[in-house]
């Protein structure tokens, strides 16, 4: 996985428990003390860059950033966005080893890890333009501010930890609207330098849904569960549709856990446990598994999550969402953390 500041594209290779009542529409992770999450830490470097290695319970964190707050901040968001993970949509198990994250000091830094990393697979990779990417469970990003660094390792520490705990995978589709979903956040008032998961608080992807609502460039269910960020990429070089794409499946897991006062969350909650058990494509129709198999795609998902309802029908339930979410004073409930519905 790999993600830009803005798209999240998938290359080949954060607590409350579910609930129904309006409790559950604002999932959070309570502020903590920031060296509670610190197990340890020891000097290290890269490239002659001197930086240091925090130990959490779910993460091993190496670092050569200089900005004394982000080095603040840096452990425990990790350890609570590893938390918030497991537990914002059913509860998940941690994993059996820390993940490891890297938070370089420089673009050049990142390159050359990148490189290090990946070796031939690198190119794409290097094609990012401003973010970071997950392999497998290692994360790698570099300074981009106080802010979208710790989004874009939420995002991606979403795959790190599914990577290291699912058995099957699950569709593009979902993967990455629960990593949108998982992004949001904000720095708590009392403890300022522990964050509160709200997914709710991303104006990037609420801007964007807005945005596409508002010019009728929203695409179908049918369209978003069909297809992949690249199968986008390669015919809108803007990537304006892209962007929706990501905005979109942000909206869906939230409509997935509100519509109705949660209608279809314990079905999405189901998805979950079955992928991590390894029984997600014995719950599909042949069919289904096969575009699972192959490309990762298709609707047969949503037979799971909303069983007995016709894509059409779940498609207008979906778009109806979005109406009411972009209605006027819906982005003051979202910058707040709030639903809008």
């Amino acid at each position: 996985m790999m993600r830009t500041l803005l798209v999240a594209a998938v290359v080949g290779s954060v607590v409350l428990p579910i609930g129904c009542s309006s409790s559950s529409k604002t999932p959070t992770t309570r502020a903590a003390p920031v060296q509670r999450f610190v197990a340890g830490r020891e000097r290290w470097s890269y490239q002659g860059n001197p930086g240091w290695t925090y130990f959490t319970p779910g993460a091993t964190i190496r670092t050569t950033i200089t900005d004394r707050q982000m080095i603040i901040r840096i452990p425990a968001f990790v350890e609570l966005s590893q938390i918030h993970a497991r537990t914002a949509l059913t509860t998940l198990p941690p994993t059996t080893e820390p993940v490891d994250t890297y938070f370089l000091g420089s673009r050049r830094q990142w390159e050359t890890m990148t490189k290090k990393l990946l070796k031939d697979r690198a190119g794409v990779y290097l094609s990012i333009e401003r973010g970071g990417f997950s392999i497998g469970t290692t994360g790698v990003y570099y300074d981009l501010g106080p802010r979208d660094s710790f989004t874009i390792a939420a995002h991606e520490g979403w795959h790190q930890y599914a990577h290291s705990v699912m058995i099957d995978r699950l569709p593009v589709w979902l993967d990455e609207g629960i990593a949108c979903y998982l992004e949001g956040f904000r720095w708590d008032e009392i403890q300022p330098d522990s964050p509160r998961f709200l997914p709710w608080a991303n104006l990037e992807r609420y801007d964007q849904l807005r945005n596409a609502h508002a010019n009728g460039s929203l695409m179908s269910l049918h369209t978003l569960v069909s297809n992949r960020p690249q199968d986008l990429m390669a015919t809108n070089k803007g990537g304006n549709r892209v962007l929706t794409y990501y905005a979109q499946h942000w909206a869906l897991v939230h409509f997935f856990r509100e519509f109705q006062g949660g209608r279809y969350s314990s079905g999405l909650a189901r998805v979950l446990q079955l992928t991590l058990r390894g029984e997600l494509l014995d719950n599909l129709s042949e069919a289904d598994a096969r575009s699972m198999r192959i490309r990762r795609s298709g609707a047969g998902v949503l037979s799971i999550i909303a069983p007995g309802v016709p894509l059409r029908e779940l498609d207008a339930q979906y778009q109806e969402f979005i109406k009411d979410i972009v209605r006027p004073g819906g982005r003051n409930a979202a910058l707040s953390g709030k639903s809008p519905v």
